[in-house]
């Protein structure tokens, strides 16, 4: 387990990376997937990579905007010690 800090977007565990997008339409599909039940996701803006978040209800509500995350990953998960939006 290593800390590491990634900006990229919060997306749905059905789609992941696919809506990793600022367009309008992955970010309600992400959106609509999340509320019928999938979880929320981080997607790295560096390499795509899907991971798991320790906390997806508080993911879920950055699903607008480009994020920050920072945390412990450990492997596809990331213990997420903040998030929040991309300045």
């Amino acid at each position: 387990m290593f800390a590491e800090e990634m900006t990229g977007w919060i997306s749905d565990s059905s789609c992941g990376a696919a809506n990793a997008k600022a367009d309008k339409s992955s970010r309600e599909c992400a959106a609509s997937c999340i509320k019928s039940g999938s979880k929320a996701v981080f997607v790295s803006d560096k390499d795509q990579k899907v991971y798991q978040v320790s906390d997806p209800a508080k993911a879920a509500k950055f699903l607008d905007k480009k994020v920050r995350v920072s945390g412990k990953v450990a492997g596809d998960t990331i213990q997420v010690a903040s998030i929040g939006y991309v300045p």
